[in-house]
């Protein structure tokens, strides 16, 4: 499903693109000059796997370079706190790429869909009353998310978005005991400020 999404996303930046060239070629005067920005945000994440099932914070600072009024690429770095239960317990942090397609509401206000890749690493724990282990994992995997965009001054923006994200850390990297592979869908809504150059 993730594949799909990124593939659909892929061809309406190239046929926004597309748009906003025949625009200038028409002489619309439809003007934009590539922006660069910085943020960061706060958020709750929502774990979700069969062995635990609860909600934690997380931060995040971020990066986005606007191609054109519809199209942008963001970087980020995501810390999602430790969470896991009495015997089991993980700590995640991530770096992210991808591709944000924006639709300007009115001049104040804009949504946007993005999709792309997190390289990720995670501390895990494991306590039970006959041993303690700990280990460390890492992995890469696809994600998506929709939001939206609140002008609040010249240079200064509010977004309010909400981000998927999964795991999947095979049970012989944490320990040959473990009963089965850790296959966690996270959910992470923020908020966060952005100021553009």
């Amino acid at each position: 499903m993730n594949k799909k999404l990124l593939a659909i996303l892929c061809v309406s930046a190239l046929s926004s693109a597309a748009v906003a060239q025949d625009d200038r070629a028409s002489g619309n005067g439809w003007q934009y000059s590539p922006e660069f920005s910085i943020g960061g945000g706060y958020g709750l994440t929502k774990l979700k796997d069969g062995d635990f099932d609860e909600e934690e914070a997380a931060k995040k600072a971020f990066a986005v370079f606007k191609i054109n009024e519809f199209i942008g690429i963001e970087a980020a770095y995501i810390d999602f706190d430790e969470s896991g239960n009495e015997a089991f317990d993980i700590d995640i942090k991530g770096k992210t790429l991808d591709l944000i397609l924006e639709l300007p509401i009115s001049q104040n206000f804009s949504i946007y869909a993005k999709g792309g890749q997190m390289w990720w690493d995670a501390d895990t724990n494991i306590d039970t009353s006959e041993f303690i282990t700990s280990s460390d994992s890492d992995g890469d995997e696809t994600f998506w998310g929709v939001g939206t965009k609140f002008r609040l001054a010249e240079h200064l923006d509010l977004r309010v978005e909400y981000e998927r994200f999964n795991f999947e850390i095979s049970r012989d990297e944490i320990n040959v005991l473990q009963p089965d592979d850790i296959d966690m869908d996270v959910d992470y809504a923020s908020v966060s400020l952005q100021f553009t150059f």
